[in-house]
C-alpha cells in the first residue's frame, strides 16, 4: 500500500488508486501525512483546511476524520489516524509514504556523496527526485498550505535537485546538470547555487559563448532586481572558471576574448594613500546621489568636481567612486581626458571607442562616425547602472559626447575649468573642491611625516605657502626631511620629478589654455595681486577697456588661476610665483613698469580722494566737485580695505617707481595708524628709504623718515627721524612737508614734557604757513598752537589761534576738525569761567559730531565736556540729556564714563531726585573702587559735597 502526497494526494494498492472520499477528506489526510508520526493540533488542521473557518468547523472536522478512518479500514491498510488529546496523529505503520521515502533517499544520497561514492549518490538522489509528481498536497489551496508548500519546495525539493546537480558535476555529467536546471528549477534563476552550477556546467562543456551570454544576463537580472551585481562568491567563482580554462586553441581564442569583453568594466584607478577624508564633500556627493535616485523625473546624475590645479579633485572623486562602486553592477568606466597636460586634449571619439571596447563591442563593430559611437554608447548603457569617471576635462564640449542617456548611470567629471556649459545646459551639479584647512593640512602632514625625523611645520605657514593644495603639501612633505625648514615658493614650485611634472608644470598647463589678453593680465596680476586687488585696481593695471578686462578676469576665474573673495581678487603664493616667472620671461621691463605705474596712479587718485574726505585741503566752492568717496566712513573703509595692498604696492614700487611710492606715503601718512595694523609697514618704508638714498633723492628720503617716525615706538628713534626729515626738507626747500614735520616734532616734544621746544616748533610751522597757500596745513598749525597755549594757560592768544583754525576748517568743510576746534574753544571758555560761551561752543561741537559722525572718542569727549559745562551753568535738563548720551556712546572709556556719571549725579541731586542720584553714585563709586588716581579724587570730592561718598568706618 502506497500513500502519496508529493503531488495530488493518492492511495495506491498495487497499480490501483483507492478512493479516499471527498476533496476536503483527501486534503485532511495530506495535512496529517505531511506531519506523519506527529500530533497535529486541531487548530492547525482547521487553519490548513479553511482560510475562513466556518462556525461548525470542529464538527465538520470530526466528520471528515470518521469518514477517512472508514475509508482506510475498507481499503485494508494498516495506517491509522489516532485521536490524541491535543489533535490527530497519522501513523503509516507498515504502509509506504512517498514523502518519508524522499527524506530517507535524500539522506542516503548525501552520505554517499560525502563518502565520495558519487554513482551511489546519484542513484539515490535520482530516485528521490523521481518521487515528485507536482507540488506537495496539490489538492489543497489554502494560505496555510501555500506557505507550507513554499517552504518544502525551497528547503527540500530544490535542495534535492541542487544536491543531485552537485553530484553530477562531480561525475562531469554537465549536460545532465543543464537538463535538470532547465526542467526542474525554472522559478529559481536568481538562486546563487543554481547560477554557480549552471556556469560551472557551461564552462565544463566548453560552451564559452553561452557562458558569457548567461553571465551577462545574470548581471542584468541582479542589477534590475537588487540594484547591485552578483555576490562576491559568485564573482570569485566566475573569475576562477575563466582563469582555469586551458590555453585556447587558435580557433577558440576569440571565444576567450569575448569572455573577457563580457566582464563588466572595472576601470577605476587606485586612490592615494593618506587620503584626508573630506567629510563634508563626501556627504554632499552621497546626498546628490540619493536625491537623484528618488523624486523628480529620472535623469543622469552629472557631478562636476572643479577647482585649481592640485587641489585634490581626482582624489576626492576616486575616493567616493570606490566607496559606491557596488551600486554600479554593470561596471565603472574611466578615462583621463588629458585636458591639461603635456599633449593635446583627447578626442572624445577616441575615448568613445575605448568605452565601447570595454563594454564588449568587438573592434570591427565599433562605428567610424563619432556621432554613431555616441548613439551606440547610449544604447549599450540604456537602463544600466554604470559609473563613468571623466578625469581632467578640458571644457564642457569635451565631456558632452561621453554622457550616457541612462538615468541609472552617474557621471563624475573633474576639471580645473568651471564647466559652466555642463552646469547650465546639461544639469550638472558643480562641487568646487576647496583647499585644505589648517587642521586638514596638519592631519595630512602628520601621516606623511610619520616615519621620518622631520617635525611637522606650522600648518598656518604651510597654508600660506601652498595655498592649501594637497599636491603642494605632499611635495612639501617630500622636501622637509632634507631641508629642515620650509622652502621658498620658488623651490617648492620646481620640486618633483620632471617626468610626472612639477607644480610649475601643472600651473603652466592651465596658463597655456588662456588666450593672449587673459595670459597678459595673469602675468600682470601675479606681480601685483599680493595680497589682493579690488576690481577697479585690476582695470587700472590692465590698461584696456573695462569690458575686455572683465572678460579676461572671467577666463582666469574659470580656470581657477585667480580667486574672487569678498569682492577682491587673490592668488595663492605658488600660482603667483609661477606668474612672476612668466612675467619676467615674456614682458619687458618697460611694459612691467608701465603696468605698475597705471596701478600706482589709480591708487594715488583714490587715496587723494579719501584724504580730501578725511581732511579736506581745498575750500569748497560750487565749481569744485566732491571727492569720489561719499563720506568719512566710506573713506575710512576704503583705506582699511586697501591698506595691505597699498603697503605691498609701495614696497614693490620702491625699486622702479620711487616717485609714486613716495607720493603715496605722503598722502597716507596723516591718515593711517601705521603701528596698529598687521601690515609690515616698517619693511616697506625702510625699502623706500634705502631706494631714496641709493639715488640720493633727499626729498624722498625725508618723506620716508617722516613716515618712519609714525611707525617707530622708540622715542629716540622718533625724534631722530623727525629731526633728519626736518633738515632734509629744509635743504630741499619743501616748506609744506617741513611744516608737517614741525607739527609732529611739537607733539613729540610735548609728550616728552619739553613745552618750550614744542611751542617753538609750532610757531615756526605757523610762520612757514603764512608764506604758503595751504589752508588745511595753516589750520592745523593754528589749531595745534592754540591747543598748546590753552594747556599752558595762555588763554587769550590760544583763543585767537583756535578761532582762526575753526574758521579755516569750516571754510574747508572739514567738519571733524571744525568740531575739534569748537571743543577746544569750549574747554578754553570753561577755564576762563565763561559758561555761556562754553555751552555754545560745546553744543556746536556735539551737533557737528551728530550731523557728521566720524569717531566715537571725539563725540564722547564733546558730550562729557558739554554735560559738565551744563552742570556748572545749572542747566540740569541739558545735563541729564547729554550725560545719558555720553553713556550711550561710551565703550570701554573709563575716565569719560566716570565724568559723565558724576555730572549726572550732580544734576539729579540738584533737581531733588535723591533716589536716582544715590543709585547712580553707587555705580560711579564701584567704577573707581580700585583706582588711585586723580579720577578717584575728583569723584570723591564731588560726591562728598553731595553727601553721597561713603563715610570711612
Amino acid at each position: 500500500m502506497q500513500f502519496r502526497i508529493l503531488g495530488h494526494v493518492e492511495l495506491l494498492l498495487g497499480d490501483r488508486e483507492v478512493a479516499l472520499g471527498r476533496a476536503k477528506e483527501r486534503s485532511l489526510l495530506g495535512v496529517l501525512m505531511l506531519n506523519h508520526g506527529k500530533v497535529v493540533a486541531v487548530r492547525t488542521v482547521t487553519e490548513a483546511l479553511w482560510d475562513d473557518p466556518p462556525d461548525h468547523a470542529r464538527k465538520d472536522l470530526h466528520a471528515y476524520v470518521s469518514r477517512l478512518r472508514a475509508s482506510l479500514r475498507d481499503a485494508g491498510v494498516s495506517a491509522k489516524i489516532v485521536t490524541q488529546r491535543a489533535g490527530y496523529q497519522f501513523l503509516p505503520e507498515d504502509d509506504d509514504l512517498d514523502y518519508a521515502r524522499f527524506k530517507t533517499l535524500f539522506k542516503n544520497g548525501e552520505r554517499a556523496r560525502e563518502a565520495g561514492r558519487f554513482d551511489d549518490a546519484a542513484a539515490a538522489l535520482k530516485e528521490a527526485m523521481n518521487l515528485w509528481r507536482g507540488p506537495v498536497v496539490e489538492d489543497l489551496g489554502t494560505i496555510w498550505m501555500e506557505q507550507k508548500r513554499e517552504d518544502i519546495d525551497r528547503y527540500e525539493r530544490v535542495a534535492g535537485y541542487q544536491a543531485l546537480c552537485a553530484v553530477e558535476l562531480e561525475r562531469r555529467d554537465y549536460r545532465g546538470v543543464l537538463r535538470i536546471l532547465d526542467e526542474a528549477m525554472v522559478d529559481h534563476e536568481l538562486d546563487t547555487q543554481y547560477i554557480a552550477q549552471r556556469i560551472t556546467a557551461l564552462n565544463g562543456l566548453g560552451h564559452y559563448e553561452a557562458f558569457d551570454a548567461y553571465w551577462k544576463q545574470v548581471y542584468d537580472r541582479f542589477a534590475r532586481s537588487f540594484g547591485t551585481g552578483p555576490g562576491q562568491d559568485l564573482q570569485d567563482l566566475h573569475q576562477q572558471l575563466l582563469q582555469s580554462r586551458d590555453s585556447p586553441a587558435p580557433a577558440d581564442r576569440h571565444r576567450t576574448q569575448a569572455a573577457l569583453r563580457a566582464l563588466p568594466p572595472a576601470q577605476l584607478p587606485s586612490t592615494v594613500s593618506q587620503f584626508v577624508d573630506r567629510a563634508d564633500d563626501v556627504d554632499r556627493l552621497d546626498d546628490l546621489y540619493v536625491r537623484s535616485r528618488v523624486g523628480g523625473p529620472p535623469a543622469t546624475l552629472i557631478v562636476a568636481l572643479t577647482g585649481p590645479a592640485g587641489v585634490g579633485k581626482t582624489e576626492l572623486g576616486l575616493h567616493w567612486a570606490h566607496a559606491v562602486r557596488e551600486r554600479f553592477p554593470h561596471g565603472q568606466l574611466h578615462a583621463d581626458l588629458g585636458g591639461y597636460g603635456t599633449g593635446p586634449p583627447r578626442d572624445p571619439a577616441d575615448v568613445l571607442a575605448e568605452f565601447l571596447d570595454a563594454l564588449g563591442v568587438a573592434a570591427a563593430a565599433i562605428p567610424a562616425s563619432p556621432s554613431a559611437r555616441v548613439r551606440m554608447l547610449r544604447t549599450l548603457l540604456d537602463d544600466h547602472r554604470v559609473l563613468v569617471f571623466l578625469d581632467n576635462a578640458r571644457d564642457s564640449s569635451q565631456v558632452v559626447p561621453l554622457l550616457p542617456g541612462s538615468a541609472h548611470s552617474v557621471v563624475v567629471v573633474t576639471s580645473r575649468h568651471r564647466l559652466s556649459d555642463l552646469v547650465t545646459h546639461h544639469g550638472a551639479f558643480r562641487l568646487e573642491v576647496r583647499p585644505f584647512s589648517e587642521a586638514e593640512i596638519a592631519r595630512l602632514l602628520g601621516g606623511l611625516l610619520r616615519d621620518t625625523d622631520a617635525e611637522p611645520p606650522d600648518p598656518a605657514a604651510v597654508r600660506a605657502l601652498t595655498g592649501g593644495a594637497p599636491q603642494a603639501v605632499r611635495t612639501l612633505a617630500e622636501l622637509l626631511p632634507g631641508t629642515g625648514g620650509l622652502p621658498s615658493p620658488a623651490e617648492l614650485l620646481l620640486a618633483g620629478e620632471l617626468a610626472s611634472g612639477t607644480i610649475l608644470t601643472s600651473v603652466l598647463w592651465s596658463y597655456h589654455a588662456l588666450d593672449a589678453p587673459a595670459a597678459r593680465l595673469f602675468r600682470s596680476l601675479a606681480l601685483h595681486v599680493s595680497p589682493s586687488l579690488a576690481p577697479e585696481a585690476v582695470f587700472a593695471l590692465d590698461g584696456t577697456d573695462e569690458e575686455s578686462t572683465r572678460g579676461a578676469l572671467t577666463r582666469l576665474g574659470s580656470l581657477y588661476l585667480i580667486d574672487r573673495d569678498d569682492g577682491r581678487y587673490r592668488m595663492d603664493a605658488l600660482t603667483r610665483e609661477a606668474g612672476e616667472r612668466l612675467a619676467r620671461a615674456h614682458d619687458s621691463r618697460e611694459n612691467r613698469r608701465e603696468a605698475e605705474a597705471r596701478l600706482l596712479d589709480w591708487y594715488i587718485a583714490r587715496v587723494t580722494d579719501a584724504a580730501e574726505v578725511l581732511a579736506p585741503a581745498l575750500r569748497r566752492t560750487a565749481e569744485l566737485p566732491h571727492a569720489g568717496l561719499p563720506d568719512f566712513e566710506a573713506a575710512e573703509a576704503f583705506l582699511a580695505a586697501e591698506e595691505a595692498s597699498l603697503c605691498a604696492a609701495i614696497h614693490r614700487a620702491a625699486g622702479g617707481n620711487l616717485p609714486r611710492a613716495v607720493t603715496l606715503l605722503r598722502l597716507l601718512r596723516p591718515h593711517l595708524a601705521f603701528d596698529s595694523t598687521g601690515c609690515d609697514w616698517r619693511e616697506a618704508v625702510e625699502t623706500v628709504l634705502l631706494a631714496a638714498r641709493d639715488v640720493q633723492d633727499r626729498d624722498a628720503e625725508g618723506q620716508a623718515l617722516a613716515t618712519l617716525a609714525r611707525i617707530h615706538d622708540d622715542p629716540d628713534k622718533i625724534a631722530e627721524s623727525l629731526e633728519i626729515a626736518n633738515l632734509l626738507f629744509g635743504n630741499t626747500h619743501n616748506s609744506r612737508d617741513r611744516s608737517e614735520v614741525l607739527l609732529l616734532l611739537a607733539r613729540h616734544a610735548e609728550e616728552a614734557g619739553e613745552r618750550d621746544r614744542a611751542e617753538s616748533c609750532l610757531r615756526e610751522a605757523l610762520d612757514i604757513q603764512h608764506s604758503l597757500n595751504e589752508p588745511a596745513q595753516c589750520a592745523a598749525a593754528h589749531g595745534d598752537l592754540g591747543t598748546h597755549l590753552r594747556r599752558r594757560g595762555k588763554l587769550e592768544e590760544a583763543e585767537t589761534h583756535l578761532s582762526q583754525a575753526k574758521t579755516l576748517y569750516a571754510e574747508l568743510g572739514d567738519h571733524r576738525r571744525h568740531a575739534a576746534m569748537a571743543l577746544e574753544l569750549g574747554l578754553l571758555s570753561r577755564r576762563a569761567g565763561r559758561s555761556t560761551e562754553a555751552l555754545r561752543q560745546l553744543t556746536e561741537a556735539v551737533e557737528l559730531h551728530e550731523r557728521y559722525p566720524a569717531g566715537h572718542e571725539e563725540t564722547l569727549a564733546a558730550l562729557v565736556e558739554l554735560s559738565e559745562a551744563a552742570c556748572d551753568a545749572e542747566e540740569h535738563g541739558d545735563v541729564l540729556l547729554f550725560a545719558r548720551k555720553a553713556l550711550g556712546v561710551s565703550r570701554s572709556d573709563h575716565v569719560p564714563v566716570v565724568r559723565a556719571l558724576v555730572a549726572l549725579v550732580r544734576s539729579l541731586a540738584a533737581t531733588g531726585r535723591q533716589v536716582e542720584a544715590w543709585n547712580e553714585s553707587r555705580q560711579t563709586i564701584a567704577l573707581v573702587a580700585d583706582v588711585d588716581d586723580p579720577v578717584r579724587g575728583h569723584v570723591r570730592e564731588q560726591l562728598t559735597k553731595l553727601g553721597l561718598w561713603p563715610l570711612s568706618p
